[in-house]
């Protein structure tokens, strides 16, 4: 890892950009606001103005998303001084991209408005190749070997549920080793309390659809700190799992998030909770004033401010009450 003093000028230029993040009076005034459009309006005021005509109508509003991704990425790539640090939170984009491109040529599921286009370490055109060739020699190790593992079963059995489960579980093996290389203990311990609560709402979603305890091992992530399998069984009532997670680090995660969840059925207000948990340890890297994790927090950040923004317009566009679209967001970093 480098030293931090070359760090130094990433850190300058991301203290920059933070100022230009979405505070919590514009986020409050999206949500106020009285239709769509004018929620849109608000980010005339912003970084996001630029985008915004480009788009035909507010409908289009992905395109916007899509387009400060791409910018956000390519600037950290200029200046961080560790290239491999930035791979790291772009490899996402790699196997969501593998995921559409293999059910699209295998299942006939067809959809390319749901790629990534120009963020991702590896090209569409190589992914694409790879996946109708059933060739992916070029594909790092982890990934190819669960595209090669995914190809073999497809021969036999067509399961769409089989691709994310071993896609996801190739990228966090290869995210761990990556963290390993990179040598620091925010990136570490931020990518532990982000699977452990994965693999909670992975309990929570096999639970609710009464699948075995088989499935349930293969689904979950073996990454994290908290052991589900020894935890708390599938056959135990939920409250079993707020009590032995009572005293740990996500007690209140846990708590409110169950309860919402045994009375509307839904797992909204846990995912809420849950991002809400990893902003707010994100934020430690504001008061840092050497190395990477300034750089790592403002792409918690940024990739957060993205999903406030999905969040309320997509409300606005359904018409959602304006409480429930406050009871979605998620926490700001600024």
């Amino acid at each position: 890892m480098p030293s931090n003093d070359q760090y130094a000028y990433a850190v300058g230029r991301v203290r920059a950009m933070e100022t230009r993040l979405l505070d919590r009076s514009k986020i409050d005034r999206m949500v106020e606001a009285k239709s769509a459009e004018e929620a849109l309006k608000v980010l005339g005021e912003s970084e996001y103005a630029e985008y915004l005509a480009e788009l035909g109508s507010v409908h289009e509003f992905e395109k916007m998303l899509d387009y400060e991704l791409r910018r956000v990425y390519l600037e950290l790539r200029k200046i961080s001084p560790e290239p491999e640090l930035i791979s790291l939170f772009t490899r996402k984009f790699d196997y969501h991209n593998l995921k559409v491109i293999f059910k699209a040529h295998k299942l006939g599921e067809k959809r390319d408005e749901l790629l990534v286009q120009e963020v991702g370490n590896i090209p569409l055109t190589e992914l694409a190749r790879a996946v109708s060739d059933e060739d992916f020699r070029n594909l790092p190790p982890q990934m190819r070997q669960a595209a090669e593992k995914l190809s073999e079963h497809f021969r036999m059995e067509a399961d769409p549920q089989l691709v994310d489960l071993l896609l996801d579980r190739a990228m966090y093996a290869e995210i761990t080793e990556m963290i390993v290389e990179l040598d620091s203990s925010f990136l570490k311990d931020y990518f532990i309390y982000l699977v452990d609560l994965l693999n909670i709402k992975t309990y929570l979603r096999v639970k609710r659809i009464n699948r075995p305890k088989e499935f349930l091992e293969q689904a979950l992530l073996p990454f994290g700190e908290v052991n589900m399998m020894k935890l708390v069984q599938l056959a135990e009532p939920l409250e079993v799992l707020v009590d032995r997670l009572m005293f740990s680090r996500y007690a209140t995660v846990i708590e409110e998030g169950v309860q919402a969840y045994q009375k509307t059925d839904t797992l909204t207000r846990y995912e809420k909770l849950a991002d809400d948990f990893l902003i707010k340890y994100a934020k430690q890297a504001k008061y840092l004033v050497f190395g990477p994790e300034p750089i790592i927090g403002y792409i918690l950040a940024k990739e957060n401010e993205l999903k406030l923004i999905r969040i309320i317009m997509v409300g606005k566009i359904n018409k959602l009450p304006t409480e429930e679209i406050k009871e979605r967001l998620r926490d700001v970093y600024v």
